[in-house]
């Protein structure tokens, strides 16, 4: 039980450790060619290792006795790291052909998913 907290830790940590340091310096350290390149490399990566670090918590809600609570949480958390990597490619070519109003409902929509994750994991660990 105690290595699914830390898993769900590392997911939380993953992503406060994203928004609180990485977004924030790239945008004021780089230039937008570099920060672009830049991100396109680690939001997959990011997104994979969130769906990764949902895998655990996961598994042991569909195969062992928890509540439903924590079944539908783990799947929800889950869910939602697949769509975060699913629409990166989408998100990426909008950006490109500057599809402004497509880019910015799947921008807002990765956004989304990162939050219910975030906040999935933080419930999924007192609940545990």
């Amino acid at each position: 039980m105690e290595i699914l907290k830390l898993t769900i830790v590392f997911q939380a940590g993953i992503v406060l450790t994203h928004l609180a340091l990485t977004t924030p310096i790239i945008f004021s350290v780089l230039d937008d060619e570099s920060s672009s390149k830049f991100l396109r490399k680690i939001f997959p990566r990011y997104y994979l290792g969130l769906l990764i670090f949902s895998f655990p918590v996961l598994i042991y809600a569909l195969f062992n006795e928890t509540t439903a609570y924590v079944w539908y949480l783990s799947i929800f958390n889950a869910i939602h790291a697949a769509i975060g990597f699913i629409v990166i490619p989408a998100t990426n070519a909008a950006r490109d052909r500057d599809w402004s109003k497509t880019f910015s409902y799947l921008h807002g929509l990765s956004v989304y998913c990162t939050a219910v994750i975030f906040i999935s994991s933080i419930l999924i660990f007192f609940s545990l």
